[in-house]
């Protein structure tokens, strides 16, 4: 067994505990979930007959999924993070899908013209997103709910509300296709690692998220932060934009609000990520959160019919979810009895 070591330190008159995580313990740890859904999936196919899991084929649209999977759930996790709970990305790249997809499209397919308009537009509305939270004095629910709105009502009166379709546009769906999907992948991932670890705003962040008055009292600048995360989750948002445009049909939101429940599918890697977070971190934890999902959803998928397969895959991912925080608030439980416990020896 290896040595567990932890650090007491007083604050306050609590005692807090670090635990010291050994490499073994953090690989386990990192790798357990998504080892562990691959297995059982592969023995669910291969006992139904459907041997081609596992296979590189299979791989390539797993790859796919977790990318526009895992770079949607960075731009809610930036957010997530720093306490403000978001609901205007989904209207965000629904908008920008479509005036991209359909400038590019009148632009004879042009791949650098589709790429920088879905970067630069969700850049520039979720720029107006902050300043409409700032400016407005509005709280953070009401402001992306009604920008939402709005936003979506703008997708059902520009081009008719025709919506864009790229199922048989070649030239753009590339980016919704192995190897270049991996491109906005790794340009969201980049822009989250810069944002949470080499900007002051991105620390800042973390105070604003676990005290906000006590932050803005020792001099963090609250509106400044607020705009400055919302230009970097506005540029995640255009590399997810990229995959999600060139995936298929996306139709005008013609019914309110319809465009929160498409991006908030993939907060669920942000929860598996916050639990796995504490042995390679955030960045890492959402990645192998969407790569588990990933995984489960392909096998779900490959056992039964295409539409049974997707409501399995839905139940069973929340019965999951479910799971996954239930064993964390209990872990959390445990940490909470060995404080006081530790506590009352001192």
């Amino acid at each position: 067994m290896p040595k567990i070591e932890r650090n007491a330190t007083k604050i306050g008159g609590y005692i807090t505990l670090k635990r010291k995580y050994t490499v073994f313990e953090k690989i386990i740890g990192t790798l357990a979930l998504p080892v562990t859904m691959y297995l059982i999936m592969m023995i669910a196919c291969y006992a139904n007959g459907k041997m081609y899991y596992g296979t590189w084929p299979m791989w390539k649209t797993v790859l796919v999924d977790i990318a526009v999977s895992t770079t949607c759930a960075l731009g809610i996790g930036l957010q997530f993070k720093s306490g403000r709970f978001d609901f205007s990305g989904g209207s965000i790249m629904l908008l920008a899908a479509i005036i991209a997809g359909t400038v590019s499209k009148n632009n004879g397919n042009n791949k650098v013209i589709f790429a920088a308009l879905c970067l630069g537009i969700c850049l520039a509305l979720s720029l107006v997103v902050s300043l409409v939270y700032v400016y407005g004095r509005l709280p953070i629910i009401i402001a992306t709910i009604g920008m939402a709105l709005l936003y979506e009502a703008i997708t059902t009166l520009i081009y008719n509300g025709a919506g864009i379709n790229l199922v048989s546009n070649m030239q753009l769906k590339v980016f919704s296709s192995y190897p270049l999907a991996l491109f906005p992948f790794i340009g969201g991932l980049i822009t989250y690692i810069i944002y949470s670890h080499f900007t002051i705003t991105g620390k800042q962040a973390m105070l604003l998220a676990h005290n906000q008055q006590v932050a803005v009292n020792i001099g963090i600048n609250e509106k400044r932060n607020v705009i400055i995360s919302y230009i970097f989750s506005g540029i995640i948002f255009g590399f997810a934009t990229m995959i999600y445009a060139s995936q298929g049909l996306h139709r005008a939101a013609f019914s309110s609000l319809s465009t929160v429940g498409s991006l908030f599918s993939n907060i669920l890697p942000v929860f598996i990520g916050l639990m796995v977070g504490k042995y390679c971190g955030d960045t890492l934890g959402i990645i192998v959160g969407a790569t588990t999902l990933s995984l489960m959803s392909y096998g779900l998928t490959t056992v039964f019919d295409a539409e049974m397969g997707s409501a399995i895959s839905t139940i069973i991912t929340g019965i999951f979810i479910l799971a996954i925080n239930v064993i964390s608030a209990q872990g959390k439980v445990l940490t909470s009895i060995f404080k006081n416990k530790l506590k009352a020896t001192k």
